[in-house]
């Protein structure tokens, strides 16, 4: 059936956005939540702090990144950064391709598969394209399937909604105890896989280890009762599962670009105007060496 499908394979255009003419300039900011009606695949051009929530797993916008979408899902992008995506049809009916829905949201560095800012421009059509530029289009379309399918062809377990559930449920376990110590084992306990390959899963569907995604959400947790109280970082890094000021302070400053101190000031006194943070935890270490408690 899908190799029928594939033979027969005329892609239709619906759609091109840049969302870089409605830049946001506050990590909070979001762009909305929606539901997928076509196929759509995102390119991300450059990320200060955005994040985008697929069906409950979020992903962190790293540039040059390639987010896949499937008719269904449930999408929200929050935070800055600049992206290029085109929505699709397989063709002018509403076939699906499994072989793509049971792809990860996100999948891999459009760098590595020579896929650049120059090739996701050039997917945009005017609105009155000569047939040229529609066959040229569903070229650059086809060949972009092709190298999506060939790198995603990992089983179904590891690639398909299997995984993704197994990561949901750990991202559950995160957002009820992440203010209590938690460990590998237990992640992997609540997703069902032993830790080692718990470990290559979570990478694969969010793009950081548990390790990473862990101290990210905790950051978070106290960048907002930064923002929205007038607790001392003490509490505020207690609260939000840390017990090692120094680790505290340097975490917050590798993510965000300021001290704890210093981003609190800088906020309340110019809101949306913070600068680029640095290179950030996402980019650093491995994070799966071996047993530990996530600190």
């Amino acid at each position: 059936m899908e190799k029928t499908l594939l033979q027969s394979l005329s892609p239709r255009f619906v759609g091109w956005h840049d969302s870089g003419a409605v830049l946001h300039t506050d990590s909070r900011q979001s762009y909305g939540r929606r539901v997928v009606e076509h196929y759509e695949i995102e390119y991300i051009v450059f990320s200060r702090s955005g994040c985008i929530v697929t069906n409950g797993i979020p992903v962190q916008t790293i540039p040059q990144s390639v987010f896949l979408r499937s008719p269904g899902m449930e999408v929200e992008g929050i935070g800055v950064y600049r992206s290029l995506f085109v929505e699709f049809d397989l063709n002018d009916g509403a076939d699906r391709l499994q072989a793509l829905d049971r792809l990860t949201p996100v999948l891999f560095n459009g760098e590595e598969l020579d896929l650049d800012e120059a090739f996701f421009l050039g997917l945009a059509l005017p609105a009155q394209p000569e047939l040229w530029q529609l066959l040229d289009w569903k070229a650059k379309l086809l060949r972009l399937l092709a190298v999506l399918l060939r790198q995603g062809g990992a089983s179904p377990e590891t690639a398909g909604q299997e995984g993704s559930a197994a990561v949901r449920r750990a991202l559950r376990h995160i957002r009820r105890h992440y203010a209590e110590p938690i460990t590998l084992e237990q992640l992997a306990g609540a997703a069902g896989y032993s830790s080692c390959y718990f470990c290559k899963l979570f990478k694969k569907v969010t793009q950081l280890t548990p390790l990473q995604y862990l101290v990210r959400y905790r950051l978070e947790q106290a960048k907002r009762r930064m923002l929205d109280s007038d607790e001392p970082l003490e509490a505020v890094m207690l609260e939000a599962g840390f017990h090692n000021y120094g680790y505290f302070w340097r975490a917050f400053r590798e993510v965000y670009g300021f001290s704890p101190q210093a981003f609190r000031r800088q906020a309340r006194q110019s809101p949306g105007q913070l600068t680029e943070p640095g290179r950030g935890i996402a980019e650093s270490g491995s994070g799966c060496a071996g047993p530990w408690d996530l600190v």
